[in-house]
């Protein structure tokens, strides 16, 4: 599940927990003069064996490798933190992160519950278990969303707990009520780019591709550089029959994100490329 606001990749929104042994982290570089990501894996390896007892040099060698999806060196390394300090809220979380991105569920629920227990109050390990109770289906997404919702110090994050919500209406098959949530994020923060695709998708699969296409068309409105939009709106173009539609669509998704292979199968089938 894409959310806008909250994208962690790092452990910078966690530091508030950190209560590491060692000295301060370095400066950081300009990232346009960064070294490229295994350089840093491989760097962060060498300061490591150097300096063991470092945590913050390990925090960033975890970061580092769940970036790269090296999962299972990146848990083994949470673990050498969890011995030090079991009960620290990041690196509880820095273990659910990797597992829920190692596609383990189950584990991933019972260490949020975990990391959250032990901080008190923990608005992202709360939204990413709301997350996760959603994709699966559980009552508690809701119940925990209306909680952040009242919160007031998550309202940064409101836009992407309101699309949690909706996901989980989306995935207990009530669309009206995952409707009418899309519709207050978009109210809210019209340029929130996947309220548009799963508005549009609810009624895709309803076999509603007139007002699907309207809905994705809407995204590429907001920003032309939506290649997701472009890739949906050819979608439904080629349920209606406007194939010369979806061929441009697709051509214009392909030339915004190269990774789209779904676009680049329907040119095929069209006979637009061998």
């Amino acid at each position: 599940m894409q959310l806008k606001a909250f994208l962690i990749t790092g452990f910078t929104s966690l530091c508030l927990f950190a209560c590491t042994n060692d000295k301060p982290a370095e400066n950081g570089q300009d990232a346009t003069n960064n070294p490229p990501v295994n350089s840093k894996i491989a760097e962060l390896e060498n300061k490591l064996q150097q300096e063991p007892q470092v945590d913050s040099i390990r925090e960033q060698f975890v970061e580092q490798l769940v970036q790269n999806n090296q999962y299972d060196k990146a848990l083994a390394q949470v673990e050498t933190l969890l011995q030090k300090q079991p009960s620290n809220p990041a690196y509880l979380f820095m273990k659910a992160d990797a597992l829920e991105r190692k596609g383990d569920t189950a584990n991933a629920i019972a260490l949020y519950e975990q990391s959250i227990a032990a901080a008190g109050l923990f608005t992202e390990a709360e939204l990413r278990l709301a997350s996760l109770y959603a994709e699966t289906g559980n009552k508690k997404a809701e119940v925990l969303c209306d909680a952040l919702l009242k919160d007031a110090t998550a309202v940064q994050f409101r836009s992407d707990i309101l699309f949690v919500k909706a996901a989980y209406y989306n995935k207990i098959k009530q669309a009206s009520k995952a409707l009418a949530v899309y519709n207050q994020i978009i109210r809210e923060d019209y340029t929130y780019l996947d309220a548009y695709i799963e508005k549009g998708l609810i009624y895709y699969d309803q076999q509603k591709f007139e007002e699907a296409h309207k809905v994705f068309a809407q995204s590429t409105n907001v920003s032309n550089k939506f290649a997701d939009g472009y890739f949906w709106m050819a979608k439904a173009e080629e349920k209606l029959n406007r194939t010369t539609e979806a061929i441009d669509n697709y051509k214009r998704s392909l030339a915004l994100d190269q990774s789209i292979t779904e676009a680049k199968d329907a040119l095929k089938r069209l006979g637009v490329v061998k």
